[in-house]
């Protein structure tokens, strides 16, 4: 996929139905070696005790320069909507285990909304 261009915040993608669902996410890797690589796993069930997101990074952090955050929040029409916040300025989703699933929004945002949960790092 093409780098997107990122504010600090933004409302990454939506989940449209129960899936679970993988991808791949990117920074730095246009501009210098030392870049993050996570896979995020999303888990989206009808009940609200089997959603979850978490994710972990396939390449050693080697420092603390790029932040990557990742949060998540069940919206009233059933869908889960997947925020993100780095300050690298190009994030890169560079694949996906179901893209059908994914409605990809890349929209800015000020503030994360204040019920949104932290994604977990395993």
């Amino acid at each position: 996929m093409v780098p997107v261009w990122m504010n600090a915040k933004c409302l990454l993608m939506t989940v449209s139905q129960e899936c679970v669902v993988n991808f791949l996410v990117s920074t730095r890797h246009t501009y210098v070696a030392q870049n993050t690589l996570a896979v995020v796993q999303v888990m989206y069930g009808v009940d609200d005790t089997y959603i979850s997101v978490r994710y972990h990074h396939l390449i050693p952090k080697s420092h603390q320069l790029i932040l990557l955050k990742l949060k998540y929040k069940k919206t009233e029409d059933n869908r889960l909507n997947i925020y993100i916040e780095s300050n690298d300025p190009v994030v890169s989703i560079l694949s996906a285990s179901d893209f059908s699933r994914l409605e990809f929004k890349n929209e800015v945002i000020k503030e994360f909304p204040q019920d949104a949960i932290d994604a977990v790092e395993v």
